[in-house]
């Protein structure tokens, strides 16, 4: 009040006077200085005279000081026409200000004053101040023990406020406020109440027109954001307790890396909560954040010496479709769930207190489509829940499809428990996959102290039949089963390994895969790892699913030092020849020896000898190697020959016997693999 008291004493003490206004018809005063505890003038000039009506008034000063915020002021000039004086009371009906301010510039204000000083009581009501592109009046009741003020402005020009920031703001704040660009509208209306120098209560409601902003980065922009909102507080215990109710409907904002367009999305804060003065306390017991089409979610918080010390967040049932669009996606760019295309609902809560959380988020008929066509996951429902203390947070998932990649998985319910930032099953999880299934005893996930993720799980793979699987994922058609132990998956630092072996029962044989892992399986460039054995394929099932020409005979041998790339083969070491302890029948027809024949480098000869009035030959053993590396194959046979290497030597068997070379030592992967291709679409041999 002693500032606000100040103000109007500037005035009240121009109407002085202890002459009879009868007596004297003018008075001129000049007072080269004079100063106050809060006050203080140079060139002060007041002249009083008397008209019909009342007391005319003009008074002037080269420099006014005034408390701060207003501090000084120069040329000021101050008139009244008609001012009365009454026994305890002194009017000033219609009286007008002129001066100049360093923030405000030159000023012409219009005011009214009522002062009654037997009651200490004070009223003024001020218009026409200019305060950056504004029309602003303001109104005030001042008495002893309290004061009321009421300020109006329209089209305040947030851009021109520059000018005053360095009233209320220090050089930090400034400095921070210099890397924005800003500018808008605001219309406001504030009432103030207060004792003294401090206000007690406040209230106050603004529109907001056209609002651009950006910082100097460009990570937070905003365009033609209209809204409206207002404010109310009440100081209480050594600090503020507000209300206020912010609501945004129009233009666009980009906090990187969320965008909102509050057209299409028009979003309403309200919030009840506490400050304290030195702002080592806020508790914000009561938020509500509402965007129509995306969210609704109630919020509670409390910091402590500016240290979040609490957070509660409950999200109402949301449409998953939009929430993901807006609010999750953004974060997700660059990782394997970037582009998603979910449907369903989706209600979440999450609790921070003390470094430690907890969340659950509920699903309804959710389901999950990955663009890239890499898994989908349909009619998910139930919770599941993560805790990072001792409190555990239990998980009941169900789902009634899924695919990854191409492969059929069913339905499947998962039931977990959460604590200490990590996860176990408490029930084994059956898992179909095409006609088989994923037997999973045991699974455990982990979160480390850098937010990856690390997980393992064993479990029994049964059988799955290999023509599903070949089919599903549109290989030539595979025959026997894929099955075994999975002692140990593991997924640490991007990098999934499996311990133990696979062993799939395919062409009659075994295949033994071993030391198999990936590393970002999900992500753009998948690499796999692997080592494989193959014991006694059959030939003949082998050649008739490849139409590659008919063999008969059994086939072993490996692939080893594997390595897919985007699984596409970069590096191995491959072997595939006639078993010695069990080699079988062995023939082979006209078309597959002209088709190795190709494959080695060679020309067919059968159509231009007369073997060609052969159906098959018999061999004694056949076998090709090729070791890759910088997309070259190094290829052999199974001997080498006088020129060349065998891949096919005749014997063993009733006649005709069929020799085959081949002469490409080294060839380009790429030309291998049309060499393949152009041998599973030829016809075979002409026979003449």
């Amino acid at each position: 009040m002693k500032r606000l008291t100040a103000w109007s004493a500037l005035l009240f003490c121009l109407f002085f006077w202890q002459l009879s206004a009868q007596a004297i018809e003018q008075i001129d005063i000049r007072i080269e200085q004079w100063a106050t505890e809060q006050l203080a003038a140079e060139g002060f000039d007041l002249a009083l005279g008397l008209t019909p009506s009342g007391i005319q008034l003009n008074a002037t000063a080269k420099t006014l000081r005034l408390p701060a915020p207003i501090n000084s002021i120069k040329d000021v000039q101050l008139s009244c026409d008609k001012t009365q004086w009454l026994a305890s009371q002194m009017r000033c009906e219609s009286g007008q200000l002129r001066f100049n301010h360093a923030q405000l510039g030159q000023q012409k204000l219009s005011f009214s004053l009522t002062a009654l000083p037997d009651a200490a009581h004070y009223i003024f009501d001020v218009s026409g101040l200019k305060l950056a592109g504004s029309d602003m009046s303001v109104a005030a009741s001042i008495t002893a023990s309290d004061w009321n003020v009421r300020v109006d402005a329209t089209g305040l020009h947030l851009e021109k406020i520059a000018p005053w920031l360095p009233l209320w703001l220090d050089e930090t704040q400034l400095t921070t406020l210099s890397n924005w660009d800003y500018h808008g509208q605001l219309d406001i209306k504030a009432t103030l109440h207060g004792m003294d120098s401090h206000v007690q209560q406040l209230a106050a409601s603004w529109t907001l027109a056209e609002l651009n902003f950006s910082n100097d980065s460009g990570t937070q922009v905003a365009e033609l954001l209209t809204g409206q909102g207002d404010v109310s507080g009440e100081k209480i215990n050594n600090g503020w307790q507000w209300q206020s109710a912010i609501h945004l409907d129009g233009g666009q904002s980009y906090v990187d890396p969320v965008f909102i367009d509050f057209q299409t999305n028009p979003t309403k804060l309200t919030t009840t909560g506490y400050i304290s003065s030195d702002l080592a306390v806020l508790d914000v017991p009561d938020m509500t954040i509402e965007q129509t089409g995306l969210l609704t979610a109630d919020v509670q918080l409390a910091l402590r010496n500016k240290t979040l010390s609490k957070l509660n967040i409950t999200l109402q049932q949301a449409d998953f479709e939009s929430f993901y669009a807006v609010w999750l996606q953004p974060f997700t760019l660059g990782t394997a769930v970037d582009k998603l295309t979910p449907s369903g609902k989706l209600a979440a809560t999450f609790e921070w207190q003390d470094e430690q959380y907890l969340f659950d988020i509920a699903m309804d008929n959710v389901s999950i489509d990955d663009q890239n066509q890499r898994f989908q996951i349909e009619a998910i429902n139930g919770h599941l829940g993560w805790s990072s203390s001792e409190q555990p947070a239990s998980s009941d998932v169900q789902w009634q499809k899924a695919q990854i990649y191409a492969i059929d998985l069913g339905q499947a319910t998962i039931k977990a428990q959460s604590k200490n930032n990590g996860l176990k099953l408490t029930e084994q999880v059956s898992l179909p996959i095409l006609d088989g299934r994923l037997l999973i005893n045991a699974f455990s996930l982990k979160q480390r102290s850098d937010q990856h993720v690390d997980w393992t799980f064993d479990g029994l793979l049964t059988p799955i039949s290999m023509e599903r699987l070949s089919d599903a994922l549109q290989w030539p058609r595979l025959h026997g089963k894929l099955s075994g132990v999975i002692p140990n998956v593991s997924y640490k630092q991007q990098q999934l390994k499996i311990d133990g072996a696979l062993q799939m029962k395919v062409f009659d044989g075994t295949t033994v895969i071993r030391d198999l892992r990936m590393t970002t399986p999900l992500g753009a460039l998948p690499q796999l790892y692997a080592n494989i054995d193959i014991t006694d394929l059959d030939l003949e099932l082998l050649t008739r699913t490849f139409d590659v020409g008919r063999i008969t005979g059994k086939l072993t041998g490996y692939v080893h030092d594997l390595r897919l790339s985007n699984w596409q083969p970069v590096q191995f070491k491959a072997r595939l020849a006639t078993p010695e302890n069990n080699p079988g029948k062995r023939r082979i027809s006209q078309k597959a020896v002209d088709n190795l024949t190709q494959i080695g480098g060679g020309a067919g000869l059968i159509s231009r000898s007369f073997l060609r009035f052969f159906d098959d030959f018999s061999y004694q053993k056949l076998g090709l190697s090729c070791t890759l590396t910088n997309e070259t194959c190094d290829m052999a046979g199974i001997e080498e020959a006088e020129q060349g290497y065998y891949i096919v030597k005749g014997g063993g068997g009733l006649p005709p016997w069929i020799n085959v070379v081949g002469y490409t030592r080294r060839v380009d992967w790429s030309e291998l693999i049309e060499r393949l291709k152009a041998v599973q679409d030829s016809s075979g041999p002409v026979i003449q």
